[in-house]
């Protein structure tokens, strides 16, 4: 796969295997046939995870863990990851519209252009999932649980 996938970066000029391969897994695609399309699939299966982590905090529907890590965060905060969450989902609907007009130059673009904006995303992603994970080592205020409770 490594080959093939030389071929299609000296064309599109894409970033190196190893850096797409230890963020997105791209090593464990099957199918090598479309190989642009599925590494395209692979970060979307990540800019997913992230959608719906932030979906949940930014409208909580159902669940104790919903309500309460949807408390979590300022006003501010919740402007910084509306702002984020409007990123990925440009990058989502992209994708969509590429499983519809489907092409290795579309497929290489969307790469391009994701990676390059990859880093800053990431790292804005994580500094929020790790004050979600430390919100779990922190008393919950009584009135939380009887306000989640009914």
């Amino acid at each position: 796969m490594e080959e093939l996938y030389d071929g299609l970066k000296a064309k599109h000029r894409l970033p190196a295997f190893e850096v797409l391969d230890r963020e997105f897994e791209i090593s464990t695609i099957d199918d090598e046939s479309f190989l642009l399309r599925n590494i395209r699939c692979r970060i979307v299966e990540k800019i997913e995870s992230a959608v719906n982590l932030f979906d949940d905090m930014l409208h909580p529907e159902s669940g104790f863990a919903s309500y309460r890590e949807a408390n979590v965060f300022s006003d501010s905060d919740r402007e910084t990851i509306i702002l984020l969450y409007k990123r990925l989902m440009y990058f989502n609907r992209l994708s969509k519209e590429l499983y519809f007009d489907d092409s290795d130059e579309l497929n290489a673009r969307f790469i391009n252009d994701f990676m390059k904006e990859w880093p800053e995303l990431k790292r804005s992603v994580l500094s929020f999932v790790k004050r979600l994970k430390d919100s779990w080592q922190k008393d919950i205020p009584k009135k939380e649980v009887v306000g989640y409770l009914g």
